[in-house]
């Protein structure tokens, strides 16, 4: 859905329906934002840090997508020029566009995609698209007199859409022209009996005429470039395509009259299968191609977490591929994962194999050298696919592979075999589509379609594991009087999830334990620290974990933490996100949770939550420290410090680290807020320390968790200084979203809770934030006053916050129309702020500054002002001011007659309005876009100038009265 709307916002309810059409579940938008942030660590990173290919909004998504990298702009780009040479009669250039063109497509658009109501509509039109493509490209081969290959092409073109009547008629003259007149007959008559079958219709005029053609074998129909062939489809039909299983048969051994054994190990074919399309598919070419000269057999290894499926996909690929290799199937459970069973050593399977292989008891070799030698020298000059399942280790499996060309090998393993040579197949858990389909086989497609929304929840609280699917799913099957809410309602409590996923003899817990017994069997101290390590994260409720967390939760040094975080990488009860940082699936932590509460006692556990909140708060002023130093010794309570393991260089790195952490941050404070006073104390320390980048980097939604749980854990602990400091944060958010009068009685309890505390200080800042919302709601006055009156007092006390109120009272000026004033207001607040070491503050101020030189008419010292203002923004992630600066450019640019520099200064305000959800930024660089184009002479200005009159009509828009007067003066 994104990529069919690259570079456009895509609502969320759009995407909701898409994915669930008319049943979404309950957690719906939860459930995107889980998979969004999924697809943003599978993106490439942009080459420019600051370009997202992402963008997230409180409208939507856009994704963000070159060129280059989209296959279907090339197809398109392709395609037109293949029209436009066709058009001039230019064959030989109009067939390299189409053949180039063709090429893109593998199978059809979107497939194996599940279709929501938009992408079916897209689908169908690339499909069209491709389907003229070809008949054009039909036409160029027949025309410069090649039938025979247009032939192949046609003939599965029309298995495929057997209601495209065009088709019919290249077939035909394609047929006639390679001789085959009866042939060409041939396909009219199906075109008639099929397009009668399916739509009650005879063939058009142009398929009639033609027909009549080769009945009377018109000698145009021999002339290169002659008439058409057939008209215009009549509609797109569409395919799906299944391969059958091919049948092996069933016995252990085999024997072709007195020629050697062939055996046939292989398990039986899975019966349930679901998903993978690509990595069968990949497997399936590997394991049919012919090795290149000199090269080895193939060997796939397949990695992965317990429970994902590995078996099931090697399986499905064996049989898939069983009839090439026609000399024998041989299949080994290493049993590197079988609980309470030592792995097979390699010595007891190769004697298996070499008995499987014609080798009678008493002459299998006694050393295993020489028994690898035989059984090479068996599998030389055969096709025998070997097939080793669960394997622990390379050393292992290495033995066990076979050096024929004609063989091949698969081979299945938690851990990565990296350094076996092999071409590694790493799988993870599902997506939610391929999940509730599973549920779908084993439950019955009626009962799932009846409770869609609980499908999806059973999904999600197996964290779309395929083992734990499997068990929900025999479950399900095995209790038809269970409705599926019932069910997701049991898995959703914490508590008895684990115990809800067990069926007969699968269970879990038992696919995890595994992992765990190749720690706590394991021996040296890094094995003892992982396994500590993985019960620790069990109590520590957040997505990702990084070594300086890993470190803090242990109470050790960076070294221990990164060694037992690759131990458990290597057991895969973790796995890598990237950038030194791990995840654990959500079933895993609830396994390391029961372990902690059984092996770690109460006091630990809290101290080892603790010791992670206060790593959190400790980064949290390193980054502050950066970007706002002049605050160091300000607000906010600071933990003893400890290293880390995090080297923040400058203030960009610092934003970027920021971000990273953020999904972290909260989901650390929802869990502390239900702690004892000790722990919960984390959400009003952690607020004052997120404020600042939040606004302004446009994480509001997550400010207003943070201020919203601060406010709830201030008021049951009787915190009166948090509670303000909360009422504070929480009169932003309300302000934001529209309820001024509710902002405001927030800004006027925390102003009488600073005076009942006798806090003067604080005190003068409740007053310049009461000013700051009359400034917002066009209370210029109140505004003055307000402001005023706190900076006089935040004066007094030598406060570190005068330049803020400074900068706001600047900006009550220029509201005012007292440019001059306020001009030299904010030189004097930029002249502080550099004083005092605040970058953060300085890009704030430099982007107000600009804006009096421009409501000045003094463009040069504009231009330069906003040019220092961007470059402070991008390095402080400041994307609010980021978009007004260059908002404001735009409009000198375009007075000094220069709109192409404007409409590139205003299609980044487009992106960053949109992840920011600013409806007056969008609406403001739409217009200002519209006049860019125009003066360009850009057809698509009108385009724009519609969209921003939209946009300033919608109920919910507030403009800001100094950039329009700004923007909207006469030129």
């Amino acid at each position: 859905m994104l990529l069919a709307r690259a570079g456009y916002v895509v609502p969320i309810r759009s995407l909701v329906t898409e994915v669930w059409d008319e049943h979404p579940p309950r957690s719906a938008v939860a459930n995107l934002r889980t998979y969004l942030m999924q697809l943003r660590r599978m993106l490439p990173p942009s080459e420019n840090p600051a370009v997202e290919p992402l963008v997230t909004s409180d409208a939507g998504y856009l994704l963000r997508v070159e060129p280059a990298e989209f296959d279907l702009f090339q197809f398109e780009a392709l395609s037109a020029l293949g029209r436009q040479a066709l058009a001039r009669r230019d064959l030989v250039t109009a067939q390299d566009a189409y053949t180039r063109a063709l090429a893109l497509w593998r199978g059809g658009a979107a497939e194996d995609a599940p279709l929501g109501p938009t992408l079916r509509e897209v689908v169908a039109r690339l499909t069209d698209q491709y389907l003229n493509a070809v008949e054009e490209y039909t036409e160029i081969q027949l025309a410069l007199g090649s039938p025979t290959t247009a032939v192949r092409r046609l003939r599965e073109l029309i298995g495929r859409y057997p209601l495209r009547e065009r088709l019919y008629g290249q077939l035909m003259v394609a047929l006639y022209r390679c001789g085959d007149v009866a042939g060409a007959l041939d396909v009219f008559g199906i075109a008639r009996r099929i397009l009668a079958e399916e739509l009650g219709l005879d063939p058009g005029p142009e398929l009639r005429l033609l027909h009549q053609a080769v009945l009377r074998r018109d000698a145009d129909l021999m002339v290169l470039g002659g008439p058409p062939a057939g008209g215009d489809a009549v509609t797109v039909g569409n395919a799906v395509t299944a391969a059958a299983a091919v049948p092996v048969e069933g016995a252990v051994t085999a024997h072709a009259g007195d020629g050697p054994p062939r055996p046939r190990q292989l398990p039986r074919e899975p019966a349930l299968f679901v998903g993978r399309p690509a990595e069968l598919a990949g497997m399936l070419a590997a394991l049919y191609g012919e090795p290149a000269p000199g090269a080895g057999p193939p060997v796939l290894a397949l990695h992965g977490p317990g429970g994902v499926g590995k078996s099931t996909l090697a399986l499905r690929a064996a049989y898939a591929v069983a009839d090439r290799y026609a000399d024998g199937q041989l299949y080994v459970d290493l049993q590197g994962a079988s609980p309470g069973l030592p792995p097979l050593r390699p010595a007891e399977v190769l004697g298996r194999f070499l008995r499987a292989l014609g080798v009678p008891h008493g002459e299998v070799p006694a050393t295993p050298g020489e028994a690898a030698a035989h059984y090479q020298s068996l599998l030389a000059g055969r096709r025998v696919l070997v097939v080793l399942d669960n394997a622990v280790d390379a050393a292992q499996v290495a033995p066990l592979l076979p050096a024929g060309g004609g063989c091949a090998a698969l081979v299945t393993s938690r851990t990565a075999l990296t350094t076996m040579d092999a071409v590694p197949i790493a799988l993870d858990v599902f997506d939610e589509a391929d999940s509730v389909r599973m549920l779908t086989l084993l439950a019955g497609h009626d009962r799932v379609a009846a409770e869609a929304g609980a499908a999806a929840d059973v999904a999600r609280w197996c964290g779309h594991h395929p083992l734990a699917l499997r068990i929900a799913g025999a479950r399900l099957a095995g209790r038809p009087d269970w409705p599926l809410v019932r069910f997701a309602e049991r898995l959703r409590d914490q508590r008895r999830r684990l115990d809800e996923l067990r069926a007969a003899d699968l269970g879990i817990r038992s696919c995890f334990e595994v992992s765990y017994a190749a720690l706590t069997g394991g021996a040296g101290r890094a094995a003892a620290a992982a396994a500590h390590a993985f019960r620790l994260f069990g109590v520590l409720d957040v997505p990702e974990i990084s070594v300086g967390l890993a470190a803090a939760l242990l109470d050790a040094d960076l070294k221990v933490a990164e060694d037992a975080l690759d131990e458990l990488a290597e057991v895969r009860l973790v796995e890598p996100a990237g950038d030194g940082r791990f995840r654990m699936h959500d079933l895993l932590r609830l396994f390391a949770a029961e372990l902690a509460v059984a092996h770690d006692p109460p006091d630990e556990r809290v101290r080892a939550v603790r010791r992670a909140l206060d790593w959190y708060l400790d980064l949290c002023h390193q980054v502050n420290d950066l970007l706002q130093p002049h605050l160091r010794s300000g607000d906010g309570h600071r933990p003893s410090r400890r290293d880390t393991g995090v080297a923040l260089r400058d203030p960009a790195e610092a934003v970027r680290r920021f971000e990273t952490e953020m999904p972290c941050l909260i989901a650390a404070a929802a869990q502390a807020a239900t702690g004892e006073p000790a722990v919960a104390c984390f959400v009003t320390d952690l607020m004052p320390l997120v404020r600042a980048l939040a606004t302004k980097c446009g994480h509001w939604r997550e400010f207003e968790t943070v201020a919203r749980l601060a406010i709830e854990v201030a008021r049951r602990h009787g915190d009166r200084p948090g509670e303000a400091a909360a009422l504070t944060m929480l009169g932003l958010v309300e302000w934001r979203t529209g309820r001024s009068d509710v902002a405001r009685d927030c800004l006027r309890r925390a102003l009488e809770l600073r005076r009942d505390l006798g806090d003067r200080e604080a005190e003068g800042m409740a007053l310049h934030n009461l000013g700051w919302l009359s400034t917002r709601s066009g209370d210029l006055d109140d505004a003055l006053g307000h402001i005023i009156a706190g900076l006089r007092l935040l004066e007094a006390h030598g406060s570190s916050r005068v330049g803020m109120v400074r900068h706001n009272l600047g900006e009550v000026l220029l509201r005012l129309g007292r440019f001059t004033e306020a001009a030299d207001c904010l030189q004097r607040c930029l002249a502080l702020r550099r004083s005092s070491g605040d970058p953060f503050g300085e890009a704030i101020t430099l982007a107000a500054l600009g804006r009096a030189y421009c409501l000045l008419d003094r463009g040069d010292e504009a231009l330069a002002t906003l040019g220092e203002a961007l470059r402070h923004c991008r390095e402080t992630g400041n994307r609010e001011d980021e978009w007004e600066v260059l908002l404001s450019r735009s409009e000198i640019w375009l007075r000094r007659g220069d709109p192409a520099s404007a409409a590139a200064d205003l299609a980044r305000v487009l992106e960053l309005t949109a992840q920011t959800g600013e409806l007056y930024g969008q609406a403001a660089a739409a217009r200002q876009l519209a006049r860019a184009r125009a003066a360009l002479g850009d057809p698509a200005a009108a385009e724009d100038a519609r969209r921003a009159a939209e946009l300033f009509a919608s109920p919910a828009m507030r403009p800001d009265p100094v950039l329009e007067r700004l923007l909207t003066a006469p030129l």
